[in-house]
């Protein structure tokens, strides 16, 4: 995938994308590593075809990325009031028996109504919408561990690692680092609406070394000014 000078804004004086550039190798995990509200969801949301493009291009295999080669777990969830969780998996994929089998994993209560899930579970139903949509080559999932218990979160990690999905391109948003480190084989950083820089696996030591100098300035700043 191929983004280029990507540019957008809610409002016309404050710019949240600003000519954003990205390479993205078909058949890897990558990640974008940004603090909240750097755009994260923004670009995510632009990739998948939720919003329209203000300025840029975003090319797959040299043509226009279309919506039904995306499926995208979004980092805020809504379900239908009165759908049960077995009618939002049935709605994506009409398999029963990989249904279950998917469950079988994250043992959810399908027969019960979605809008009634826990937070994580919300986030692992929707994990499961995402993997059901097999004919999708691009899985974008943006923050998907937020919420979820330390067991289901090593089962995701799990997941986005077996060889099943070895032939999908992942691209996985977060604000905490280690969750990248584990899963992705490069790591961009969005800040102040770009692409900072793009880190591959070898150098993600160097780019945890980085964020802890920053923090740890940004401290001492902060008290000296107490």
């Amino acid at each position: 995938m191929h983004i280029q000078d990507l540019y957008f804004s809610y409002q016309a004086d404050r710019p949240i994308l600003k000519g954003v550039s990205l390479e993205v190798t078909p058949g890897t995990k990558h990640g974008l590593l940004g603090a909240n509200g750097a755009g994260k969801t923004t670009l995510f949301r632009l990739i998948a075809g939720c919003m329209p493009l203000q300025k840029g291009t975003i090319l797959w295999e040299g043509g226009p990325l279309h919506r039904d080669q995306v499926a995208m777990l979004e980092a805020e969830l809504f379900f239908y009031p009165c759908m049960t969780g077995s009618e939002y998996l049935r709605f994506l994929r009409d398999d029963t028996s990989l249904i279950a089998q998917w469950n079988a994993l994250f043992d959810l209560p399908l027969d019960h109504f979605a809008e009634e899930y826990s937070t994580g579970m919300k986030k692992k139903l929707a994990f499961m919408g995402v993997l059901l949509q097999q004919e999708r080559p691009l899985l974008i999932l943006d923050e998907p561990f937020n919420g979820v218990d330390f067991e289901s979160n090593e089962k995701m990690m799990a997941v986005l690692h077996h060889e099943k999905l070895r032939q999908r391109t992942l691209l996985i948003s977060s604000h905490i680092l280690p969750t990248l480190t584990r899963v992705c084989d490069r790591i961009s950083v969005l800040r102040n609406g770009s692409i900072e820089r793009t880190y591959e696996s070898p150098e993600f030591q160097e780019l945890e070394a980085a964020i802890q100098i920053d923090a740890h300035l940004a401290v001492r700043r902060a008290l000296k000014a107490m």
